[in-house]
């Protein structure tokens, strides 16, 4: 006689995903990195390594967990990027999402986690937020169809010269320059081909600094690591890895984008930053803006896939991969004292230092 089937209780495991790697294997008290490119956590992983946390690590463009067993990680670190699609990864943004928000549901404690990523991964998102910070961004129009935004050109409705843009972006992904009205309507003949993988775009007025250059910042739990110029020739790709493909924006130079140290920020746009951080939810990330002549400060772009650059952060005397590496072990051991006071005896013995 076949016996009844008798549904597994839910409980507490490591989070169950395809492929897994890292230090920590299936230790239920290692941090949990959730990821697709393997190109941007080398140096990550051998700075946890060298501190002695134990991490695994998951990849989201392939990978598949239990809706009803909350995960034993502590903490887990969200570094999956907008740009994934554009690596052959598509299926990691939605299927991030959803982990993410399960995450939430078990009252997982997620660095850049659910609200961080739907920001991470919509312009429109980050444009909602600055709008309720009461800061200032370029003007946009919102649309899904070409003759909607040829018809708001016609009348007179948009200045020049403007960008085009996908809402989930990244990289610089089919961002292109907009000249006048007559360049717009022979964009737009591209149809299909301008819209990224949400098949929502954005047609935004294009600010300009009087040297060309843009500030992006980067910050971990509202400090300032470090901030530089960008200054881009021939392209939208301002990713700042060291060795990035830089994709050719149409005209004839070279693309190629210069990172300067800046150490003369302005203590205002610091704080401006540090608020938007905060207001997405963002514990680790970034925030690109311009100042034109008149000395306004448009925001244009919110990131939270930080990579840091040797360069810059060696004219800071800073080590940004170690800065982040200090403060995940920190919140690790914060999540392992949680959960050692609420009487989980393999924690106890983690946050005291000794053996579980």
């Amino acid at each position: 006689m076949t016996p009844p089937y008798t549904r597994p209780q839910p409980g507490p495991r490591p989070l169950h995903l395809a492929r897994p790697s890292g230090a920590g294997s299936d230790d239920p008290r290692a941090l949990g990195v959730l990821y697709e490119n393997d190109a941007w956590l080398g140096g990550l992983f051998q700075r946890l390594e060298q501190r002695g946390v134990p991490y695994v690590a998951r990849r989201m463009d392939d990978a598949a967990v239990w809706f009803d067993e909350p995960p034993a990680a502590p903490l887990v670190f969200n570094k999956v990027s907008p740009s994934s699609y554009l690596r052959g990864h598509g299926p990691a943004i939605p299927f991030a999402r959803a982990v993410l928000d399960l995450l939430d549901a078990h009252g997982c404690r997620v660095v850049n986690g659910a609200t961080a990523f739907r920001c991470e991964t919509s312009k429109v998102a980050q444009l909602l937020l600055l709008q309720r910070l009461g800061l200032e961004a370029p003007r946009t129009l919102l649309f899904n169809r070409p003759e909607e935004v040829l018809a708001a050109a016609a009348a007179g409705d948009l200045r020049f010269p403007a960008i085009l843009k996908p809402d989930c972006g990244g990289s610089g992904a089919l961002v292109r320059a907009v000249q006048d009205r007559d360049h717009l309507a022979e964009l737009l003949e591209d149809g299909e081909q301008l819209f990224g993988p949400d098949h929502v775009l954005l047609l935004q007025e294009r600010m300009q600094a009087p040297d060309g250059d843009l500030v992006r910042t980067e910050l971990v739990d509202g400090e300032l690591v470090y901030a530089m110029k960008v200054r881009a020739t021939n392209t939208f790709n301002l990713c700042p890895a060291e060795g990035c493909e830089r994709h050719s924006a149409g005209g004839p130079e070279e693309p190629r984008v210069e990172f300067e140290p800046y150490p003369d920020i302005s203590p205002s746009a610091v704080a401006q930053t540090r608020e938007i951080l905060r207001a997405a939810q963002l514990d680790v990330g970034g925030v690109e803006y311009i100042e034109d002549a008149d000395g306004h400060r448009w925001f244009i772009d919110v990131n939270a896939t930080s990579v840091y650059r040797t360069d810059v952060g060696r004219a800071f005397g800073v080590d940004g991969l170690d800065v982040l590496a200090s403060f995940l072990e920190r919140e690790l051991h914060k999540e392992l004292a949680k959960r050692a006071d609420r009487g989980g005896g393999w924690a106890r013995g983690v946050a005291a230092g000794g053996p579980a």
